[in-house]
Parts: C-alpha cells; sequence; structure tokens
C-alpha cells in the first residue's frame, strides 16, 4: 500500500528513498536514527520541547506494559477491528496522540492478525514519546507532529483514533476521507476517583463529552460504548507513575503528594468513554 504522509510545508505527498523523505517541490525529512520522522515546523510548537518529557513518556509506559490499562486497548481493537472488516481494500489508519505506543502497537497486532491490509502511523507532538514508540515497532510509522496540522495528504485516511488528548476535529477535518471514521476515548465520570480523592479537597465528577466540539466540525456521533472496572496498584512505582500520566500531576499540593509517596498499593477505579464519529450526512 502507498502511504500517504504529506509535507508540512506544501502538503504534497512525501516519498522515502532509505531514511530520507521529500516532496516533488523539493522539501527533505531526514529520518531520526532512532526510527521516527520529525514533520513538526517551528510555527506549529508552543515551546521548545512541546509534550510530554522522557519522565513523563517513561512513567507511561511502565504503567502500560504492566497491563493495568489492556481492557481499554481491547476495547479499543474490537471497535476498529469491526470497521476494518467492513471496509474493502487497504486501510489508512492514523493513532493521533499516540504517546509511546502502547495502543498503536496492540492495535498493529490485531490487524495483522487478522491479515487485514493497511498502513498504520503514529503521531505525536513530543519528540520523546516519538523515541520510545520507534522502539516498539518498525512496521508502524512513527511521526512527530500537531494533532492540529496533521501531516496527511487531503482526505486519505479511512480512520483516526485518538485516546485522552487533546481535541483537536480542524486536524481530522482535513485528513479525513468523506466516509471515513473517528474513534475517540475519554475518561468518565468516576475515572481514578479514588487518586482524585487524595489529591483534591472536592472531587469534581464531570467526563469529558466531545460530542458538541465533533458536531460543530461536521461530525455526528455513530455509536458508544463505556467500559468501567476496578485494578489495584501494588507499588508505590506504580501509583506514581499513575500520577504522571494525568493532568492531576500539575495540581497535586505537597500535601497529597507526600501522601501518595507512602502508599505501596491503591486501588483504582477506571471508567471511560469511546465515540466513534462519522461526517454529518
Amino acid at each position: 500500500m502507498n502511504k500517504v504522509i504529506a509535507c508540512p510545508v506544501c502538503g504534497l505527498e512525501l516519498q522515502a528513498a532509505d531514511k530520507r523523505w521529500s516532496c516533488s517541490a523539493g522539501h527533505t525529512y531526514d529520518e531520526a536514527r532512532q526510527g521516527y520522522l520529525n514533520l513538526l515546523l517551528a510555527q506549529h510548537k508552543k515551546s521548545k520541547a512541546p509534550g510530554d518529557t522522557l519522565e513523563m513518556v517513561d512513567a507511561r509506559q511502565r504503567l502500560l506494559d504492566s497491563q493495568v490499562y489492556r481492557p481499554i486497548s481491547d476495547m479499543l481493537n474490537q471497535w476498529v477491528l469491526e470497521l476494518a472488516l467492513n471496509h474493502d481494500g487497504g486501510l489508512q489508519i492514523a493513532d493521533v496522540g499516540c504517546g509511546e505506543g502502547y495502543y498503536t502497537q496492540r492495535l498493529q497486532e490485531v490487524l495483522d492478525d487478522h491479515q487485514l491490509p493497511h498502513c498504520l502511523y503514529g503521531v505525536d507532538i513530543s519528540k520523546d514519546a516519538a523515541r520510545r514508540a520507534a522502539r516498539r515497532s518498525k512496521q508502524i510509522d512513527w511521526l512527530v507532529a500537531s494533532g492540529g496540522q496533521l501531516p496527511f495528504t487531503a482526505h486519505s485516511l479511512d480512520l483516526i483514533t485518538c485516546l485522552f488528548t487533546n481535541l483537536m476535529p480542524q486536524g481530522f477535518a482535513r485528513a479525513l476521507r468523506p466516509e471515513g471514521q473517528i474513534v475517540l476515548l475519554n475518561t468518565g465520570l468516576h475515572h481514578l476517583v479514588e487518586l482524585r480523592e487524595i489529591i483534591y479537597d472536592e472531587v469534581n465528577l464531570a467526563a469529558l463529552d466531545p460530542r458538541p466540539a465533533m458536531a460543530e466540525h461536521g461530525f455526528d456521533c455513530k455509536g458508544e460504548q463505556t467500559l468501567k472496572y476496578r485494578v489495584s496498584l501494588t507499588s508505590n512505582q506504580q501509583i506514581m507513575d499513575l500520577l504522571m500520566m494525568t493532568p492531576h500531576r500539575w495540581k497535586v499540593r505537597n500535601e497529597a503528594l507526600q501522601r501518595l509517596e507512602a502508599l505501596n498499593e491503591l486501588e483504582v477505579t477506571i471508567d471511560v468513554v469511546l465515540h466513534q464519529f462519522g461526517q454529518s450526512v
């Protein structure tokens, strides 16, 4: 299958020759020795090193590799598999905000197991995340780029997945085929409520509903599924890794941090909601 990676400057398709990618307009990009391609332009950065730091990436990798979030990955893969089995021809799939690549790699394995032709791209704004992700699989194209400026040719993607990351539907609309689908996964009301009860005096039970923002950009919700279960963290390392991979790490007070640092076990609720979107008719 031909890849649909595009030049971030002019939008023309990029072709690879060894580890150098170029478009017909003469723009070139060298693949990093670690195996990822940096297509993030300076004007699309809000800081010198945007996205997760290496410390945050490594914490996420340790926790995800312990399989505490595997049921989330399984649910995502089942939805994608059903969409793929009903699709004629090869699939162009982008996992936007892929982080260190846990979910992307497991999706790749499912598609391979069912011998479904595809090109799979993992996109993240963090170079550190891309470096770690590139270790997981050489079959996936790992790209450093912004979700709002996705580096794909116009209307070329059949499917976009996006888990626990900032919603940028304007980027989705430019890259997705008219009949393409989007699968979003966000936190539910009670997600990590036990952790939040330690951090905050009062816990705000609110969930992100992506449907209004998606509707503004011409996407209708085609399906929804919730997943809720409890999991035991059995070491302080796991507890601190969980904290590091959530937005709560920026808000934790010293007193609450000390309480967490003294814990060696914690049972937490995992509560997530999956939505599938397609273009409005």
